[in-house]
């Protein structure tokens, strides 16, 4: 009895009885703790408990217990695929657990494709060296020499490929960029959405996807909008007219900028007068937006802005060739159309007399972009405000800050009232919600009404009433 205990077939086999099954628990049980976690972890696992440990033993059953050569073809095939189902497991499990995007990774920041790439190969690589000297009995150095030999060969056919290789591990070990960044290649821009070993993919704003190799990547200039910060600074011209004062114009720009959401106040907006051209002065005007992505439309929003603020301050954006016009009034120096002076009646208590005598130096048309500032609160106004087309809403200013919405204007509606008796200053803001067109009236001409119509008088006081009641409840 003792003989048998001393031979090889029993240990081993008395081993596999009793190692085997602990290790197949201990993997169902490493399976349902993985699936709590990531459930993807449970297919390399599987693939150990039910492919790679089966056919482990199944080697060894083969040449311990029945005593089959290692050197037969059958048994180096069977290693051979153990390797292979081993490698693949390893690589599996090294994704999730080291390189993957997750709250348990051991490397926390997003590795870049092109690295889980060059893992991969030698990984790959690592294993089939492995296999051809430990299992087949390859000489590596006869393999490493035939290499070397046609290395000069493999080099001069895969010159490109191996560059953009390179150039990759030297884009990765510097790191200008990583994936989600927006970045400008030569002539090219968009979003990163991808980096393998060959080049990068960029999503640019048209939806296209574009390849690009890392070795023009390389030989090129790299803008990154993204880093160190994604806010940016965006400088633009836009040309006036030599007949308009720079200090005007600034204020003017100034004020639409102010009123711009995505224009961030720090740094400050600045308008620098920049040089006199034969037909215009160019105005030189910067500011600071949140995301790069979005400058089209703030652009958009800056320039239509300062289409409707030009109409009306009566400033004509000037043309480089030349015109000839027959002298005739502007539009913001006619009179308003009878629609306009109808709906003055029709909303404010005057009669046919009082409406043909308004003044017309105090009655003008003005026409607000959608989301721009007509009134702020605390500026010095008295002007009366009435809507001929459009949407407002009137705001109040909370305690925090914040604007708080207590009332909506449309066709009809008038504004302005409010700071036209208390001291000369609104206290609220209104801005334009859609496109609107006013008809204006001074405060000079407002008051004159008042004068001449008790009626109008008592009317605005009590409107006046009704609003600050409105703002008192909200």
């Amino acid at each position: 009895m003792s003989t048998i205990f001393q031979t090889d077939w029993f240990r081993w086999g008395i081993t596999l009885v009793l190692l085997t099954p602990i290790i197949v628990v201990l993997l169902g049980e490493l399976i349902n703790a993985a699936g709590a976690r990531d459930r993807t972890l449970r297919a390399p696992i599987r693939l150990v408990r039910n492919a790679l440990l089966p056919l482990g033993v199944l080697v060894i059953v083969l040449v311990k217990l029945v005593d089959i050569p290692e050197e037969s073809t059958l048994i180096k095939v069977m290693e051979t695929v153990l390797w292979i189902l081993g490698i693949n497991a390893i690589i599996s499990i090294a994704n999730r657990v080291v390189f993957a995007d997750n709250d348990y990774a051991l490397i926390q920041s997003k590795v870049p494709q092109l690295f889980l790439d060059i893992f991969r190969v030698l990984m790959v690589g690592l294993g089939a060296a492995i296999v051809l000297s430990a299992v087949w009995g390859a000489d590596l150095g006869e393999l490493v020499t035939a290499l070397g030999l046609g290395s000069f060969v493999i080099g001069l056919a895969l010159q490109d490929t191996l560059g953009n290789l390179f150039s990759g591990i030297a884009l990765l070990y510097e790191k200008p960029f990583s994936e989600g960044d927006v970045i400008r290649v030569n002539d090219l821009q968009g979003r990163v959405v991808e980096m393998n070993w060959r080049a990068i993919r960029l999503l640019t704003r048209e939806r296209e996807l574009v390849v690009i190799p890392h070795l023009i990547i390389g030989q090129g200039s790299i803008v990154n909008y993204s880093r160190p910060e994604t806010s940016m600074i965006i400088k633009t011209e836009i040309g006036f007219g030599h007949d308009v004062a720079p200090n005007e114009v600034k204020r003017i720009l100034m004020r639409i900028l102010d009123s711009m959401d995505q224009v961030l106040p720090d740094p400050e907006p600045e308008v620098k007068t920049m040089r006199f051209d034969d037909h215009k002065i160019m105005y030189e005007v910067e500011f600071a937006i949140p995301v790069y992505e979005k400058n089209e439309e703030i652009l958009d929003e800056l320039m239509t802005r300062v289409w409707y603020a030009t109409r009306r301050h009566a400033i004509h954006l000037p043309q480089p060739q030349m015109h000839l016009h027959r002298a005739r009034e502007t539009d913001e120096d006619a009179p308003p159309p009878e629609a306009s002076l109808d709906l003055v009646k029709r909303h404010l208590p005057l009669d046919t007399h009082q409406i043909q005598h308004l003044d017309t130096d105090g009655v003008h048309r003005h026409t607000f972009g959608r989301g721009e500032f007509i009134i702020h609160a605390g500026d010095a106004t008295g002007t009366l405000y009435i809507i001929l087309e459009g949407e407002a809403e009137v705001l109040m200013t909370q305690e925090n800050g914040a604007l708080h919405r207590i009332n909506r204007l449309r066709e009809g509606d008038f504004f302005g009232e409010i700071a036209l008796f208390t001291n000369k200053t609104s206290s609220l803001t209104v801005r334009a919600l859609h496109d609107l067109d006013c008809v204006v009236l001074e405060p000079e001409e407002v008051l004159r009404m008042v004068d001449q119509s008790p009626k109008l008088a008592h009317y605005l006081d009590k409107v006046m009433d009704a609003r600050r009641a409105a703002a008192q409840t909200k």
